[in-house]
């Protein structure tokens, strides 16, 4: 897991960001379940890692796709984009569409899991556990 700043190539860039290609990952400090995203002169994305909200979250991939980021199955890292809306406790995760990290190589790619019944909006915190926060 990612503790300090790691320079990211996207390969292929990000999807609605394809044109932006370099990134840097890096720990949000004091908050261990959400990563930046940073675009230098671009966008930041937040991240977080699936283990921290969604343990049973599985990505199969076949190791083709894999092969921009030379990248053996066993070594990825696997982050989620995160949406977060004016209201904190309504935050969703894209599980359909999971960025798979090779720190090493300083290699990323974001992939879509064609075959699942995942999509952009999974909720971090599910609707029975929000509340309202004033």
């Amino acid at each position: 897991m990612t503790k300090q700043a790691v320079s990211l190539k996207m390969v292929p860039g990000l999807f609605g960001f394809e044109e932006i290609s370099e990134y840097l990952l890096e720990p949000i400090p004091d908050n261990p379940c959400f990563f930046s995203l940073l675009a230098p002169n671009g966008p930041t994305f937040i991240l977080t890692k699936p283990i921290f909200f969604f343990p049973d979250y599985l990505v199969q991939v076949k190791r083709d796709e894999l092969a921009n980021i030379a990248l053996e199955e066993k070594e990825a890292e696997v982050y989620l984009l995160v949406t977060v809306p004016k209201k904190a406790v309504e935050a969703t995760a894209n599980l359909l569409a999971p960025l798979i990290v090779n720190t090493a190589q300083g290699l990323a790619s974001q992939l879509v899991l064609h075959q699942s019944n995942y999509t952009t909006k999974h909720f971090l915190f599910p609707p029975e556990q929000q509340r309202s926060c004033g």
